[in-house]
């Protein structure tokens, strides 16, 4: 297999404009919720009832429908079906704003659903064995931009033309997206829609068969747990500084960048490495060790963040632990996708419905935690749980051999 970068490049444009599209609402909300009536507490419950719940519980069935279409098409599709939710909600009449903003957030989610298991599809695919690792990390540090550009560009927009407005540029952005996919990915070959000729009952069957394979499945346990911590970062990482740290909500704005960013930096360097040192060692040994590590890693730094008594050491530390979790996503990913071998999308979308159970729990757990016990105890606590999601790696065992062989 000849490496296609010009697939992870376009992979990478597809995963930053899905999150580019997906957190439009972020900024909308501002301007939009008090204009159509709702409360930011209503918001919230739409956003994590309408997108979230329909986005984690459709990745497995999303991750199948690439494999039996194809990424090409699949991509297309979910990137013009978010495209077609956001114009939706930028349309939205006023009389029925609430029921057709929740009805867009779903498709939103049912749509998106596709993009980061057949990614990881497509990865395998097209990208040689000694590669896949650091197109994986490209891809995953890619939709972390697209996330940080997301407020610099949709702020501009919205105070010159107004919130709807917001919603329309992005759907632009998503059908142009799904244009490209279109256009420039190619078709698959019969060799990656092998699955296609199978009677839809052999097909399922085998899927099932795959996702109750041992390994695949604590691979997944121990990738809930690191999303569990990464959430925490996520979602209340600017609260931490507001209440833990004592930080006005103007400078904390500027701090609470800081986990992104270095995430950004973090996942290809060390997506890169995985790969150079798989090279060496073999490419599963070499990622269970550098995933420990950057789980260890990552609850070293968020322990230190927690007793450090500086404000500044302690963003610093807590930052540099959710770069390590950055990087591990590639590691977890890549080794999903091997386990699951022709049915590398549905093995993506069960790591990836994982993942989200995981950030569901810590965002509802981390600010009752907080208040009962303080932050620096709650860091503490998820430190412990990036320690257990470090030591699951050991039970875990993956046949790199049947993949490089499958590839020639």
């Amino acid at each position: 297999m000849r490496t296609n970068w010009r697939v992870v490049s376009l992979l990478c444009v597809v995963a930053g404009i899905a999150y580019l599209v997906r957190t439009d609402i972020a900024v909308a909300q501002e301007r939009m919720a008090p204009a159509i009536g709702l409360t930011m507490t209503e918001m919230g419950a739409i956003t994590a009832w309408g997108f979230q719940l329909s986005y984690a519980l459709l990745q497995v069935p999303a991750g199948l429908f690439g494999e039996r279409v194809g990424a090409r098409i699949a991509l297309a599709l979910a990137m013009l079906g978010g495209s077609l939710a956001s114009l939706v909600a930028g349309l939205m009449p006023a009389a029925a704003a609430t029921g057709t903003l929740i009805g867009s957030r779903i498709v939103l989610g049912v749509s998106q659903a596709a993009v980061f298991p057949v990614a990881a599809l497509a990865v395998s695919q097209f990208v040689d064995a000694a590669y896949r690792t650091r197109a994986l990390a490209m891809v995953i540090s890619a939709s972390s931009l697209g996330g940080a550009v997301a407020p610099l560009l949709m702020a501009p927009v919205m105070e010159q033309l107004g919130w709807r407005a917001v919603f329309v540029i992005s759907a632009t952005m998503g059908a142009a997206t799904a244009a490209a996919c279109l256009l420039f990915m190619p078709r698959a070959t019969p060799a990656h829609v092998v699955s296609r000729q199978q009677p839809a009952s052999g097909f399922f069957h085998g899927a099932r068969v795959l996702l109750g394979e041992p390994n695949l499945q604590r691979l997944s346990i121990a990738y809930l747990l690191h999303s569990a911590v990464y959430f925490v970062f996520v979602f209340w990482f600017f609260r931490y500084l507001t209440e833990g740290r004592g930080f006005t909500i103007l400078s904390s704005g500027v701090w609470a960048s800081l986990p992104n960013v270095a995430g950004f930096v973090a996942a290809p360097l060390i997506g890169t490495f995985v790969d150079r040192f798989g090279a060496r060692i073999g490419g599963a040994t070499a990622r269970r060790r550098v995933a420990m590590a950057c789980l260890l890693g990552a609850a070293a730094f968020a322990l230190t963040g927690a007793v450090v008594p500086g404000a500044v050491l302690a963003i610093v530390a807590l930052s540099l632990s959710s770069a390590c979790l950055n990087g591990a996503e590639s590691p977890f990913f890549t080794s999903a996708t091997t386990i699951g071998g022709p049915h590398a999308g549905a093995a993506a979308g069960l790591l990836n419905l994982m993942g989200n159970v995981g950030g569901v729990l810590s965002i509802w757990l981390a600010p009752q935690m907080s208040a009962a016990w303080g932050w620096n105890a709650t860091l503490l606590c998820w430190a412990a749980v990036a320690f257990v999601a470090a030591i699951l790696w050991l039970t875990v065992r993956v046949n790199d051999h049947a993949t490089t062989t499958r590839d020639r």
